[in-house]
């Protein structure tokens, strides 16, 4: 409860610096994109910056979006506190350690919200990179959507970024059995990664077409 508490004064004393340097403008794919997230469902998204997750966490608010982040957010007892009440869950690269499936898992069974960044890592160069498949096996186990939310990372002062939400993907209709091949991961992978990078040029189309818009008035 005393989570929660502290995580909801966060969000609230944090809109001046949304305003200031997370300016938005949110595109939707098409209708059956949600305007609203209902149930449990693992939110992917291409990776920046750490400003990827705290945009994502006001698009989500009032809902708790709980983030699978890298061991280095959790290295000191102050990170740890802060990544608790955040709804930090720890992925250690360096062990190799699953355990962030197994509570990814629990936390979408029960109706929560997770954000996974597929990546893995911050791009250092503004491109999507490879995925790594394990956010797959979350939403398979957990038997929850994929919802793709990707930026264009347009972030800071007097700039606006720009989010394209995308309809959910059900892995089921991807044609994935319940107990996957090594092959029908990769294929699912590729079908998402390539689908992420389509919201990425639909975004720079629909900032085409305003601008367009804008210049005939």
């Amino acid at each position: 409860m005393i989570y929660d508490f502290f995580r909801w004064l966060g969000v609230l004393t944090g809109y001046p610096f949304k305003w200031l340097f997370l300016k938005n403008k949110i595109y939707y794919e098409n209708d059956r994109a949600p305007r609203k997230v209902k149930g449990g469902a693992l939110i992917i998204s291409n990776h920046f910056n750490p400003l990827d997750y705290v945009m994502n966490v006001f698009l989500f608010f009032p809902r708790k979006l709980y983030v699978v982040a890298s061991e280095h957010a959790f290295k000191t007892w102050y990170l740890r506190a802060g990544m608790k009440f955040w709804g930090g869950i720890q992925a250690n690269r360096q062990t190799k350690s699953l355990r962030f499936i197994v509570e990814s898992v629990r936390h979408l069974r029960m109706g929560h919200l997770v954000q996974i960044f597929p990546e893995g890592h911050n791009t250092d160069d503004g491109t999507i990179k490879e995925f790594y498949p394990s956010y797959i096996l979350i939403a398979l186990k957990a038997g929850v959507p994929i919802v793709p939310v990707v930026t264009d990372g347009n972030y800071g002062f007097t700039k606006r970024v720009h989010l394209m939400i995308g309809q959910p993907i059900e892995l089921s209709e991807l044609g994935i059995s319940e107990k996957p091949s090594k092959a029908e991961i990769c294929r699912v992978n590729d079908a998402i990664r390539q689908k992420v990078l389509e919201l990425r040029a639909l975004i720079d189309k629909r900032i085409e077409e305003e601008r367009k818009g804008r210049a005939k008035r």
